[in-house]
């Protein structure tokens, strides 16, 4: 884990309001914009993805690491986040030390739950920060300004369309309360079906069998497994259930067949064919592109390689409101 000094307080951003602390950074002379940046941050339940920008917008390194979700694990994300943090720094051949006077974009899972936001922003050492959720990031990244419906679907799941100025959410809740067609989703159903195929309530499958011989043929295995599994375990599940089925599991197919199912269903439910365009992200989402009914697959573009544009836009916004670092 990195180790940040805490030495500097930080201006936290809550609702788009840049709020200054009281005693400023203890460094003289004018930093000059071109030598601050701007890093942009995108966490979900598998990885985190970093890229760091000059105050031109201009992205000068990148960075992966590991999931980022503030409310199943926000210890664990922290660190993760820090670690990327100080890998996206070293890359540019940047020093730590720069981020007192940057601006920091962090969209993470789990960031629209409770308090966790302000915790982290809290947590973190540069001139301004704006904790959001990674909906917020995806979304400003890949539909921008204009009409368009994006289905983030991969460890987690969030939906969002914009038509006419309207913007229409669902999602973004967890895998305790939501977490629709995701990866986790998959892979929780999966294991709730094998243990009811082993009380003999559904037939058993191939998947069915595999399933249970991986937990050494112990339903007690499976359900301590799922006391302490995360959305990141449930979600290994999901590459092994997409390949079943495309083998013509009959398990697979009941399991995927009611995802897309509530797939198209949420997709119309926020007017995806009203809005002309649909952008399927994360691993999971790409898997469901070719089962999709034909009226929808036909809606579906590629998404915007740099889905941290958005973030970055963001922070040369803010970076213009921040006085210069003294």
């Amino acid at each position: 884990m990195f180790a940040w000094k805490r030495l500097f307080p930080t201006r936290l951003i809550n609702g788009g309001r840049l709020v200054v602390p009281s005693v400023l950074s203890p460094i003289t002379g004018d930093i000059e914009m071109t030598r601050r940046h701007i890093l942009a941050i995108d966490g979900g339940g598998t990885k985190t993805r970093a890229a760091l920008a000059q105050s031109d917008g201009q992205v000068v390194a990148r960075a992966t690491g590991a999931y980022s979700n503030l409310t199943s694990d926000f210890n664990g994300s922290l660190q993760n986040i820090e670690t990327v943090i100080a890998a996206v720094y070293s890359a540019a051949n940047v020093s730590m030390e720069s981020c007192i006077d940057d601006v920091a974009i962090i969209g993470s899972a789990g960031a629209n739950v409770g308090n966790v936001a302000n915790e982290l922003a809290a947590a973190l050492r540069f001139a301004a920060v704006r904790v959001m959720s990674d909906r917020e990031i995806t979304v400003a990244s890949i539909l921008a300004d204009g009409d368009g419906t994006l289905a983030q679907v991969g460890t987690g799941s969030f939906f969002v369309s914009r038509y006419k100025g309207q913007l229409k959410q669902v999602g973004g809740w967890g895998l305790q309360l939501g977490d629709d067609c995701s990866g986790a989703w998959l892979g929780r159903e999966l294991l709730r079906l094998t243990l009811r195929a082993h009380d003999g309530l559904i037939g058993t499958t191939d998947l069915f069998a595999r399933t249970l011989t991986r937990f050494d043929n112990s339903p007690s295995d499976i359900v301590l497994f799922s006391k302490t599994a995360t959305p990141q375990h449930y979600g290994e599940f999901a590459r092994t259930i997409f390949d079943s089925y495309e083998s013509g599991d009959k398990g697979a197919e009941m399991i995927i067949n009611r995802a897309l199912h509530d797939l198209e269903a949420i997709l119309k439910s926020i007017d995806v064919i009203k809005t002309g365009r649909l952008y399927l992200n994360g691993s999971v989402g790409k898997r469901y592109e070719a089962i999709l009914s034909e009226d929808i697959k036909a809606l579906v573009l590629p998404s915007p390689e740099d889905g941290l544009s958005g973030a970055i836009s963001l922070g040369l916004k803010i970076l213009q409101q921040l006085p210069s670092a003294k």
